[in-house]
């Protein structure tokens, strides 16, 4: 009861804040949790889940310097070189593996304060399910684990490539190209899905394109981290809570857009390929996110769930 009653107030914190222009909202936090450390770290935590998004949050960015730098700059076999990103689930590094091979990775440390020992159990447990993927166009899971301070962490292929939309536009691929890279990218969640994994974030920052021997291969990044957090039962913890809402907002499904669902299926990935298809080809996302930043969080959500978005043509047509 206590966990369920200590989750409403930080909710109610949270939405708060929302509703506030941005220039009040540090100052509204200090108000609320002035005497209780642990309350902010909370709330912090779950407006930081939606940090990932570029709109929700857009103007509302909170210090993470206590993060800036992990602990130790070795964890086991891996020693962190250089940050590539920071997201609403964590730090991503690139590491250099020293045994018992020596290659380079990425790896992914879950944000401090959102996690818990069940937490920690799914991400090993789905190691094991992201073990059974071969597919040329999804980037491989090599380890996971947790640091000496109990910090969970899993260790990825590291992809030296582009957000396909980037790779896209700052090289003027065609029609045919575009659909030609999307076609591989469509494959990859086709062979992820015959395995009964989801990814439920497909996004373009999660799709990078590389040259591979001068030919062009997308690979598909993150798969599984976000079934890796999703809730077993209510009122478990924060993280688990914030696991109810996982995706980006512009790229999730309806489902995924409602606090209510308790699970999502593979539509949930179609829907999202078909977001990106329509950014490849129109440079806009259905829905103008632009707007998001002054709405609040569940106007925008009730709009993913219950509008439909303008055809492309449309949108070509109306802005060329």
């Amino acid at each position: 009861m206590e966990n369920l009653r200590q989750w409403k107030k930080v909710k109610e914190i949270v939405g708060s804040v929302l509703d506030r222009p941005a220039s009040e909202r540090p100052a509204y936090l200090d108000e609320v949790c002035s005497q209780d450390s642990e309350l902010r770290a909370e709330v912090e935590s779950l407006l930081s889940a939606y940090s990932d998004s570029d709109t929700l949050l857009e103007s509302f960015r909170l210090d993470s310097s206590a993060e800036a730098e992990p602990q130790t700059q070795v964890i086991g076999p891996y020693r962190l070189l250089r940050e590539l990103g920071v997201g609403g689930m964590g730090q991503v590094w690139l590491a250099e593996q020293t045994e018992p091979i020596r290659r380079q990775v990425a790896l992914k440390l879950i944000r401090a304060g959102m996690y818990d020992s069940a937490t920690v159990q799914r991400f090993k447990t789905e190691r094991q399910s992201l073990a059974i993927m071969d597919h040329p166009t999804i980037a491989k899971v090599f380890d996971a684990g947790t640091t000496p301070a109990g910090q969970p962490y899993l260790v990825m292929e590291y992809v030296d490539g582009r957000p396909i939309t980037d790779y896209c536009d700052s090289n003027k691929l065609t029609i045919r190209q575009r659909l030609r890279l999307f076609m591989r990218v469509c494959e990859g969640v086709q062979h992820a899905h015959q395995k009964a994994i989801i990814h439920r974030d497909l996004k373009p920052s999660n799709v990078l394109v590389a040259d591979v021997d001068d030919k062009l291969m997308p690979r598909i990044i993150d798969f599984g981290l976000a079934k890796a957090a999703a809730p077993l039962s209510p009122g478990e913890t924060l993280f688990t809570q914030v696991g109810t809402l996982v995706g980006t907002p512009g790229y999730m499904s309806p489902e995924q857009a409602d606090p209510d669902a308790r699970d999502v299926d593979t539509r949930t990935d179609i829907y999202s390929l078909g977001v990106m298809l329509y950014e490849l080809l129109t440079g806009v996302l259905p829905f103008d996110a632009t707007e998001w930043k002054n709405r609040r969080k569940e106007d925008v959500l009730r709009e993913l769930r219950e509008s439909d978005p303008v055809r492309p043509s449309t949108k070509i047509s109306a802005d060329r």
